[in-house]
Formats: C-alpha cells, structure tokens, sequence
C-alpha cells in the first residue's frame, strides 16, 4: 500500500495568492469608501433638511424667520453688542429644549447673561459658576449642526460648539455684517438683528438658497476650511486672486485659530454665513484680518463635486461647484436692491428680491 503524500504552496503560488488578495483589496477600497462617503452625504442631507423644517417652525410660531446673528442693548450676554447666532432661536425645534431652556433663563436681560460666543478656556469665563454652566450648557457639539463628512478642527480654544451648516446673505459682499439699523440691507434671506417674513421672498421660496454647508477642518492654506485674509476689495476675482498656482491659499491666512466651524453661537457672517459670489467649494475671503467684517465665504463641502443647499421651501438639493458664476470682476455694491444678480445663476439663487428667473440646474 502506498502512502498518501501530502503537497503545501509553494512559495511562487503564496506569493501569487497574495497579490491577487491586494488587487481584489485595491478594487474593492474605493467602493467602500465611497459607499461610505455617500451614507455621510445622506446624513449631511437630513441635517440639512432638519435645520430646514426648524427654520420653518421658527417662522410658524413667530410668524417671521429668525436673524443670522441677534444683538441689541442690553444684549443676550455678560458683554454687550455680541451677537448670537441663528442657532438659539432654533434649538427647541431640533430636539434640543432643555438647552434652549438653559440659555434663554440665562440670557439677558431676565438672567444675569450668556457667555461670549468664544468663551471655551478657563480663563474666559466670568467665575466658577459660569465656567461650570458653559460645561453643559455652552461648551456642547450637537450632531444635528455638524456634517459627518468634515473633520473637526484642530484648535478648539475658541470653539465652543462646532457647526457647518451656514445661512445664506445673498450675493452679497459690501454689507453682510452690518445691522439694518445702519442703513444697510443685504439681498439674502439672512442678516444680523432683521426678522423677514416669507412673503419678503419674492423670487420665490423653491428658488431662494436658506442654507447650506461650509466646510470647518483643514489646514490654514487649504481652500476647503482655509480663509483668506485682508482681502479688500468688492469682487470675487479678488478673492480668485488668492489661490497660488498650488493651488493653496497665499497671503494673510487664518484657519488654526478662529476657525469658522468653531462657533454655533457666533452670530457674525465669518462663523454662520455664507454668500452666493464665489463658486461652491471656491476660496473663502474676508475683509478685514479679524472674523468681525465683510465676509465673501462660499458654500464647501467634502462631497465630491459640489455641496448641498436647503432652499428657503426647506426641499435640500446638491448644486455643482461648476454653477454658472456670472461676471466675477464685478463689484458687490452697497444696497443694491431689487435687480439681477452679477454673479449669474449663483448669486441669483442667493438673492430673495433680485427678479431673477433662476432657478436650480437640473
């Protein structure tokens, strides 16, 4: 009777083996990648389009749409004139009461004031017990206000709460953190202390950007998160200017510190608008080199090819970043009224009064 022998691989079929192993790994890779890029788009998506609905509750209860950014005298904080965001006026209407609760009895001027929007180190707070409020209270991420596709920023010593969900106002450049009290009145659905009713919409709600995302991780020269600074003059080829042939930010940056996704709180353009001039995904500039002035920041995403807008009706679309742009060379212009937007389909999807046609590119 002869013995049965026994055979192993030999090192040649191992090493074929293995290298079949790595290419079938390599196909299979960017197909689970992107099925899980799509499911955070999906989530980013219902984030949107919960903020949205809660816009629309605001303006159910209150029968107007709330400000970007609210202050007044004696303000809602400790410190006078900050201005406190969208986000407040929100919060019972994306399942957050208590926290609503907490801040408004807090809030001026029944209770003895809020934080200022940044306050996140020891040494910001007024004493031990506003340090130990803001613990819960204030320094506090909601999922709902961030998109599962962004990294958060690396610096948190002046972000609070993190947020990349952004209100729209307008094609506008020249006066987006003023006040309409000084005589100013941008062409979006959003400014600082002004409460517009539905029917100020008249290019129509299915045809008028409320929001979108912008994106809050990066490093400070990145176009995606990065923000160029001192940038002084009124149009968008100025901001354009600003991107290297690297195709990173030159000039005065800031991104590290202040970043824009930082602040939920913050009611200022820098940390919760954006403006419908530069193209989806382009540069992000602002005025001054502080996050207090004009501010010409886009709409930006990690979602390849463009981002997600919720428009004014609350319906949530995805616009390409190759959006017609209009003339780029054209100055924003302060007050500009009921006219077409320069900035093409963009700006006059950004706009609520423009008389434009516009509506989104199919």
């Amino acid at each position: 009777m002869s013995k049965s022998s026994r055979k192993g691989f030999t090192l040649v079929e191992l090493l074929v083996v293995i290298a079949i192993i790595g290419i079938l790994v390599g196909l299979l890779l960017p197909a689970v990648q992107a099925a899980r890029e799509a499911s955070r788009r999906m989530s980013c998506s219902n984030n949107m389009r919960q903020l949205a609905l809660a816009l629309h509750n605001y303006e159910s209860a209150a029968k107007v749409l709330p400000p970007m950014g609210y202050t007044n005298n004696p303000g809602l904080g400790r410190n006078r004139w900050r201005r406190y965001s969208y986000v407040l006026s929100i919060l019972p209407y994306i399942e957050q009461g208590p926290l609503s609760n907490a801040i408004s009895a807090r809030s001026r001027p029944h209770g003895v004031g809020l934080p200022d929007p940044w306050d996140n180190l020891p040494g910001h707070f007024a004493d031990d017990e506003e340090r130990a409020w803001a613990a819960v209270n204030w320094q506090v991420d909601i999922p709902t206000l961030i998109c599962p596709s962004d990294p958060p920023p690396t610096n948190r010593n002046e972000s609070p709460s993190l947020i990349n969900y952004k209100v729209c106002v307008g094609d506008d450049y020249h006066q987006n953190h003023f006040r309409p009290s000084q005589n100013r009145d941008n062409r979006g659905v959003f400014q600082i202390n002004r409460w517009i009713q539905m029917s100020a919409v008249t290019d129509g709600t299915a045809n008028t950007i409320a929001m979108s995302e912008r994106v809050a991780g990066g490093s400070e020269r990145d176009i995606l998160g990065g923000v160029a600074l001192n940038v002084r003059q009124w149009n968008p080829a100025a901001c354009l200017a600003r991107v290297g042939a690297d195709n990173r930010l030159t000039g005065d940056v800031r991104r590290a510190f202040r970043p824009t996704g930082g602040r939920a709180w913050d009611g200022r353009p820098y940390f919760v608008g954006f403006a419908t001039i530069v193209r989806p995904n382009g540069p992000s500039c602002h005025w001054g080199g502080v996050d207090g002035n004009e501010d010409m920041s886009p709409p930006s995403s990690w979602h390849t090819g463009g981002v997600q807008v919720a428009m004014t009706d609350a319906s949530v679309h995805f616009v390409s970043e190759n959006i017609d742009t209009g003339n780029q060379a054209a100055n924003s212009r302060a007050n500009p009224g009921s006219r077409p937007s320069d900035y093409g389909v963009w700006g006059a999807l950004g706009s609520r009064q423009g008389r434009e046609a516009a509506m989104l590119p199919e």
